[in-house]
């Protein structure tokens, strides 16, 4: 998957638990399906890191050290 795909769901998970905190939605049940959403909560948080330790393992990073004598 290329690095722009990534970074674009990366930033539709954010987008979808930025709205989710401003507007939280309580767990429900429906025709026997329960859904918790604290577990989505925190199953979209999970996503999120790993999502954005995959996007830091794809970009090199330079380390510039200055040494002053």
């Amino acid at each position: 998957m290329a690095l722009t795909d990534l970074q674009t769901i990366l930033n539709n998970y954010q987008s979808a638990l930025a709205a989710d905190s401003a507007n939280p939605q309580p767990s429900y049940s429906l025709d026997g399906q329960s859904v918790s959403r604290n577990e989505w909560r925190d199953s979209l948080l999970k996503a999120i890191v790993q999502l954005q330790q995959t996007i830091n393992a794809q970009n090199p990073y330079i380390v510039r050290t200055k040494m002053v004598l």
